[in-house]
Order: C-alpha cells, then sequence, then structure tokens
C-alpha cells in the first residue's frame, strides 16, 4: 500500500537491485563517493550560513554602517544606503510574502487530502508548502504527484478530485494570495516572473528556481531607488 504491489513482485525487483548492484560496483561506489562530498559541501555552507546568520541579525546595522563607512567616499554613501534599504525591504517583503502564500497553500492541500483520504497526506502537504518557493510551477508539480498518489491509492475519482483541486488552488493564488500578498513587496509582471524562474532554473537548477525571483525583485527595487535619487 498504497500502491498495491504483490510480494511476488517486490521479490523480483529486489533480485533485480541486487544483480544491478553486484554488476555495477564500481560506477555505484564512485557515484556515493561523489555524492557524499556534495553533501560534506552542503553541509559545510549550511553551517557558515548560520554562523553568518547569527552576527548579521545581532549587529547587522552595525556592519553595515562600518561597510559604508569605510569602503566608500562621503558622497556615495546616501546612494549606498538607499540602495541597500530598497534592496533589503523587498528582499524581506518577499520572504514573508511566499511564507504566507506557501502556507496557506499547504493547509488547503492538506485539509484537501485529508478528507479526500488520499495516502501519504502529511508528506504530500509539506511538498506542496516547499514545492511553492518555486513560483508558477512548484505548485502544480507538487499537486501532480498528489494526483499520481491518489490514482494509485484511491482510484481515479479521488485522482480527479485532485485534479479539481489544482485548478482551484491555482485561481486562488493566482487572483486572490499574490495579488493582496506579495503585490507589494514583488512589483514584477507575471511574464518577468516566468522568465526569471526558467533563467534561475538553467542557470542553477532548483536552487536557481528559488532564488531567481528574489534576485530579480531586489535588483529591480535598487534600480528603482537608483533612478529616483535627484541629481
Amino acid at each position: 500500500p498504497p500502491f498495491r504491489i504483490g510480494p511476488g513482485t517486490l521479490t523480483g525487483l529486489w533480485n533485480q537491485a541486487l544483480s544491478y548492484l553486484s554488476t555495477h560496483r564500481a560506477g555505484l561506489l564512485d557515484t556515493l563517493l561523489s555524492g557524499l562530498g556534495r553533501l560534506v559541501e552542503l553541509v559545510t555552507a549550511g553551517a557558515l550560513a548560520l554562523f553568518l546568520s547569527v552576527f548579521f541579525i545581532h549587529s547587522g546595522e552595525r556592519l553595515w554602517r562600518w561597510a559604508g563607512d569605510e569602503l566608500l567616499p562621503r558622497g556615495a554613501r546616501p546612494v549606498w544606503e538607499r540602495a541597500g534599504r530598497a534592496a533589503w525591504w523587498a528582499f524581506s517583503g518577499y520572504t514573508r510574502g511566499i511564507i504566507v502564500v506557501a502556507a496557506v497553500n499547504a493547509v488547503l492541500v492538506g485539509v484537501a487530502l485529508l478528507v479526500l483520504r488520499v495516502p501519504l497526506a502529511l508528506p504530500l502537504t509539506l511538498l506542496e508548502f516547499f514545492a511553492t518557493f518555486v513560483p508558477l510551477v512548484g505548485s502544480p508539480v507538487a499537486l501532480g504527484v498528489a494526483t499520481v498518489v491518489a490514482l494509485a491509492g484511491r482510484g481515479p475519482l479521488t485522482a480527479l478530485a485532485v485534479l479539481a483541486l489544482i485548478v482551484v488552488i491555482g485561481q486562488i493564488e493566482g487572483h486572490l494570495l499574490h495579488p493582496l500578498v506579495m503585490s507589494w513587496a514583488v512589483r514584477l509582471h507575471p511574464l518577468v516572473i516566468a522568465v526569471s524562474v526558467v533563467a534561475g532554473s538553467i542557470v542553477g537548477g532548483i536552487i536557481g528556481a528559488v532564488v531567481a525571483v528574489p534576485f530579480v525583485s531586489v535588483a529591480w527595487a535598487v534600480l528603482r531607488a537608483l533612478r529616483s535619487v535627484p541629481p
């Protein structure tokens, strides 16, 4: 359960997996070592980010003023301050907005999956929450996974109900949540958001797709702030 796979099928798959492991042992070992190296890099980067975040939260204002006073000429400091404030407000506003949108989406999806008695409702709810951080495409992909699980565990009628849920959630997110929550933080056209997500995914994969929209929104906020500086 929930995929209704018999014991004989599982035994056959297990034997095939053992045969594949014995045949491709060397290549799999190299892949494993490479994956462990990337995992170490990820853990190291996460620890460094946490370490730096503590100091940014504790003394971010002093660090910002020191950078402006020590690294910039006096005439450039007002522009530096104006651009930095605009970048911070754009980034913090986007972060708060996307968390609110993701939480609302996850609650709606979780309640619907529990009502429909779809298996793995809690993991699918968490998947919906994190997938929403990829604008436009993350939520439909997560609900597509939920549709496959519903089809395997509850049958075609429940899968159709989850498909209808995709349409409803998309309408709520596109016409209610994003205009109300995100419009004051990210003043970008939907076409710009779509192109940013595609470009970010090409350059940096999933991480690039996640950071593309806040990066573009910060750049646009800084540009607007600098453009409005009187000559």
